[in-house]
C-alpha cells in the first residue's frame, strides 16, 4: 500500500512539473508572439490559467503528504510525545471531516459556477466550470484524505512520518 501511496505521489509531482511547463510555455509563446511578432495568439492565457487550477489542487494534496504545509512547532516542542501524536491525528481527523463535508457540496456547486466567467476563456465541453475548478477540486481533496489516512496509519504504527529530500536536508 504505502509504495501505491509513493507512486501516486511521484506522478502527482511529475503532473505538477507538466503543468509548470506549460504555464512557462503558454505564458513565453504569448510574450513573444505579441511583442516579437505584433501578432497575439488567443487562449494562451487560458491554458495557464487553467494549469494552475490544477497543479494547485493537486500539487496541495502531494504537500500534504510530504507535511509540507505552513504549521507551528509549539506543540511538538513542548510537549510529550504522546501528546504530539494525538494532537498530529486530531489535525489530520479534522482535515478528513472538512475535506468529506466539501466533497458532498461539490456538486451544489454547479449551479453557482455556471454563472462564473473565467475572463477570456472561450466556452467549450474542455473549459467547463467542473472540469476548470470542481474537477481538479474534487481529485485534490480526495487525495489529501487519503493521504491524511496514511498520516493517521503512520502515526498509529509506529512509522516515520513521509519526508522529502528538502526536509531531510533542512
Amino acid at each position: 500500500m504505502v509504495r501505491l501511496l509513493d507512486w501516486t505521489s511521484r506522478l502527482v509531482l511529475i503532473f505538477c512539473v507538466l503543468m509548470a511547463f506549460v504555464i512557462f510555455a503558454a505564458l513565453s509563446a504569448q510574450i513573444i508572439s505579441r511583442y516579437v511578432f505584433n501578432a497575439p495568439i488567443d487562449s494562451t492565457d487560458a491554458i495557464a490559467e487553467a494549469a494552475l487550477v490544477w497543479m494547485t489542487f493537486i500539487g496541495a494534496a502531494m504537500v500534504y503528504r510530504e507535511r509540507g504545509h505552513i504549521a507551528v512547532g509549539l506543540i511538538e516542542a513542548t510537549t510529550p510525545p504522546v501528546i504530539q501524536k494525538a494532537v498530529r491525528i486530531i489535525i489530520h481527523l479534522v482535515v478528513i471531516a472538512v475535506l468529506a463535508y466539501v466533497l458532498t457540496q461539490v456538486g451544489k456547486l454547479q449551479p453557482l459556477m455556471a454563472r462564473v466567467q473565467f475572463g477570456t476563456v472561450p466556452h467549450s465541453p474542455y473549459t467547463s466550470k467542473f472540469v476548470f475548478v470542481l474537477l481538479p477540486f474534487a481529485l485534490g481533496a480526495g487525495l489529501t484524505i487519503i493521504f491524511a489516512l496514511e498520516a493517521i496509519w503512520r502515526d498509529l504504527t509506529g512509522q516515520a512520518p513521509v519526508q522529502t529530500e528538502v526536509q531531510e536536508i533542512i
